[in-house]
C-alpha cells in the first residue's frame, strides 16, 4: 500500500534515532496542495529529540529515501507533507491486479475463534425495522471478522423464557378463544396484531376446538415455532443465506434454568442462573432486600444495584441470564466475543461486565477467560421517513414495519429497461441492497434516518443506485466492447488527475477494511464505496476507456476498470450486497 510505504521510510528513521516505540501516523490530506500523505510525526518526537518540530522535520526529509516520491516538503511548523510520482501510484495498480479477490484480506485473525451475538429478538412477533440495523451490522461484523481470518460462530440468543413468551401464549389463546365464539378477557400487555389472529387461526383451522382447555404453555409453543420460522426465513432474505444457515447456534435461555441438560447443551451451559447466583453470594455481591435479591453493583463503580430476582413472582430480571450467558461464552474459549446491543441495553451491559470482571478476579472463571475479551457494539435507533414524516412504530400494539414489508415496498417500486425471467430476481436484489446500504451508511452510535423515498429513487440521488450504476459501467465496458485485458499491460499512460487519484482510492481498500475490522465500523467501508463509485464516474464522464486509436492507452485503462470492479465486488462481498447484472 502506498501509504504503508510512506509509514514504513519513517518508521526506519525513528529505528535510527532510536524512538522504535513511537507510532507513525500518516493521513491524506483534504486538500491535494498538501500531497498524496501528510505526517505530524515531528511533533510528536519534539519532547524526545529536543528540538523544534520544524528542525526534526527537515532532518526526516534530508535523511529518508524519497525514490517514491516527486517531492517531499516541510511547511508551517512541521508539517510533512509527501508527494508521490505517478509511477509509484501506477505500480499500486498491478497489486491489486495480482492478488485479485484476495485485495483486501487481513490476517488478524488467523488462527482465532471469534462469537458474534446479534438479533436475539424475543419470538413475539416478525422482525421489524427496529431489528434490522443490528441484523445487518451483526451480519457484516461477521463477514469482516472471517475475512480476518477469524473462525466464526453467529450466535442468537434465544429468548424462549421469561414473561414475554408468556404473554405470547396468553395473546395467542385469547385470540384463538374469541375464534371460537368464546371470548375471554386479552391480558392488558398482550400482543395485539394480525399475526397473533393468524397463528390463532392455523390452530383453530388444524385442531378446531381441540385446544380450548389447553395450557398456555402449548399455545407459547406452537406461536413460538411458528414466528421463528418466519423470523428465519426473513433473516435469510436479508442475509442472502439459506434459512439454515442464518446462524451457527440458537443458544436457549432455556439451558440456564435447567437443572439437568443433554451433555452436548450442558457443554455449552455449565454456568446456570442458580450457579451464577452462588458464585455472586459467595463473592459478597448478592443480597436480600424486600423480598427481592439484588446485585450489589454499586461496590463495583456502578451508579445503583440492581434487582437480578424479583420479589413478587421469584422471575429472574433480564441481567441474570445476560450474566449467566456472558460467563458461559467466556468459559467456550473464544479469543472475541462481540455483542451488538440497541441503545436500551446502555446500562444492562455495562451491570453484566461488572460482574463478569468481578467473578473473574474472585477466581469463579478461569484467568484465561477475561471479560476484556468481550467488545459490546451499541447502535442507536432506525427512524423511517414516509413523505419526511416520521413513521410510529410499536410491535406490542402491532403498528409497526417488517423488514419483509420494508423490502417488498421498495421492491414493486423497481423499475427494468427490459423484463425477462430474470425481472423478480433483480428487483429483489436491489431492494435488498437498498436496505442493507441504508442501514449501513451511518456509524452504528448514530441514528439512522430512512428516508424511504429516497430508498425508491433510481437516479444518482440514491447512493445505492449510484454504487450499482459504477458497476454495471465497467460490465458494460468489457460486455459491449468484447475487449479483453491483456496479462501484460504498461500503466505508464495513466497519468491523468482523474486516473491517478482512482488508483489512489484503490489503494485504500485493505486499510478501510483494516479499520472497520478493528473498529467493528462497518459504515467505513459503506462510505468508502460511495466515494470509490463517485470517482469512477467522474473518470468515466471524462476519458473514454475504449480508444482503438490508441492500444496502449486502452489496455492501461482497461486495467484500471477491471481494478474498480475487482475492488467493488470484494466490497459488496464483505457488505453482504449483490453485483447487479444490469440497472
Amino acid at each position: 500500500m502506498l501509504r504503508k510505504g510512506v509509514a514504513e521510510r519513517l518508521q526506519k528513521y525513528l529505528d535510527e534515532v532510536g524512538q522504535s516505540g513511537i507510532r507513525v501516523e500518516v493521513t491524506v490530506p483534504d486538500r491535494p496542495e498538501y500531497g498524496d500523505f501528510s505526517s505530524t510525526i515531528a511533533f510528536v518526537l519534539k519532547a524526545q529529540l529536543q528540538q523544534a518540530p520544524r528542525a526534526i522535520a527537515e532532518e526526516i526529509v534530508a535523511r529518508i529515501d524519497k525514490r517514491p516520491f516527486e517531492r517531499v516538503e516541510v511547511v508551517g511548523p512541521g508539517f510533512i507533507n509527501f508527494f508521490l510520482k505517478p509511477e509509484t501510484v501506477q505500480q499500486a495498480l498491478r497489486e491489486i491486479l495480482a492478488r485479485e479477490h484476495e485485495y483486501g484480506r487481513l490476517t488478524l485473525g488467523e488462527g482465532k475463534r471469534a462469537q458474534v451475538e446479534f438479533v436475539s429478538a424475543n419470538p413475539t412477533g416478525p422482525l421489524t425495522i427496529g431489528h434490522c440495523r443490528q441484523a445487518v451490522l451483526g451480519d457484516v461484523i461477521s463477514r469482516l471478522l472471517e475475512n480476518a481470518g477469524y473462525d466464526v460462530t453467529r450466535e442468537y440468543y434465544y429468548n424462549d423464557a421469561g414473561r414475554q413468551m408468556k404473554l405470547l401464549g396468553e395473546s395467542v389463546k385469547a385470540r384463538y378463544l374469541e375464534i371460537l365464539g368464546q371470548p375471554t378477557p386479552f391480558p392488558e400487555e398482550g400482543y395485539h396484531g394480525e399475526y397473533i389472529y393468524e397463528i390463532a387461526s392455523k390452530i383453530q383451522e388444524s385442531c378446531g376446538a381441540g385446544w380450548a382447555e389447553a395450557s398456555i404453555v402449548q399455545f407459547k409453543e406452537f406461536a413460538e415455532a411458528e414466528l421463528f420460522t418466519e423470523i428465519k426465513r426473513t433473516l435469510s432474505r436479508l442475509f442472502r443465506m439459506p434459512p439454515e444457515r442464518v446462524f451457527d447456534l440458537y443458544y436457549n435461555e432455556s439451558w440456564l434454568y435447567a437443572e439437568s441438560l443433554s451433555a452436548i447443551d450442558r457443554a455449552i451451559a455449565p454456568v446456570t442462573n442458580a450457579k451464577l447466583l452462588q458464585w455472586l453470594r459467595e463473592l459478597g455481591l448478592a443480597y436480600e432486600k424486600d423480598g427481592a435479591l439484588w446485585f450489589k453493583a454499586t461496590v463495583l463503580g456502578r451508579p445503583q444495584d440492581r434487582v437480578l430476582v424479583k420479589s413478587q413472582t421469584g422471575e429472574p430480571t433480564y441481567r441474570l441470564p445476560d450474566m449467566a450467558y456472558h460467563a458461559n461464552k467466556l468459559l467456550r474459549g473464544f479469543d472475541l466475543m462481540v455483542d451488538i446491543f440497541g441503545a436500551d441495553h446502555q446500562e444492562t451491559y455495562q451491570d453484566v461486565l461488572a460482574a463478569l470482571r468481578a467473578l473473574w478476579e474472585g477466581g469463579k472463571l478461569p484467568k484465561e477467560r477475561a471479560p476484556d475479551k468481550i467488545r459490546v457494539l451499541i447502535h442507536q435507533w432506525v427512524n423511517l421517513l414516509r413523505g419526511g414524516q416520521p413513521v410510529k412504530m410499536s410491535k406490542r400494539m402491532a403498528t409497526f414495519v417488517t423488514i419483509d414489508e420494508l423490502i417488498d415496498e421498495i421492491k414493486q417500486t423497481v423499475e427494468l429497461a427490459d423484463a425477462d425471467s430474470q425481472g423478480e430476481a433483480l428487483r429483489e436484489d436491489f431492494a435488498v441492497n437498498v436496505v442493507r446500504t441504508f442501514i449501513l451508511m451511518r456509524s452504528a452510535d448514530s441514528h439512522v434516518n430512512f428516508d424511504l423515498d429516497l430508498a425508491k429513487k433510481q437516479s444518482k440521488d440514491n447512493p445505492v443506485y449510484y454504487v450499482m450504476y459504477a458497476y454495471t459501467r465497467i460490465k458494460s465496458i468489457f460486455d459491449k466492447s468484447g475487449e479483453t485485458l491483456e496479462s501484460v499491460v504498461s500503466l505508464e499512460s495513466l497519468d491523468t488527475q482523474e486516473e491517478l487519484a482512482l488508483i489512489k482510492k484503490l489503494d485504500e481498500f485493505p486499510q478501510v477494511v483494516r479499520d472497520a475490522t478493528e473498529h467493528l465500523a462497518p459504515h467505513f467501508l459503506s462510505v468508502y464505496v460511495h466515494e470509490l463509485a463517485g470517482l469512477l464516474h467522474d473518470f468515466y464522464e471524462k476519458h473514454r476507456v475504449i480508444v482503438e486509436a490508441n492500444p496502449e492507452r486502452m489496455q492501461a485503462r482497461l486495467a484500471l476498470v477491471r481494478a474498480v470492479q475487482i475492488v467493488l465486488e470484494r466490497a459488496f462481498g464483505l457488505l453482504g450486497l449483490k453485483a447487479p447484472a444490469r440497472m
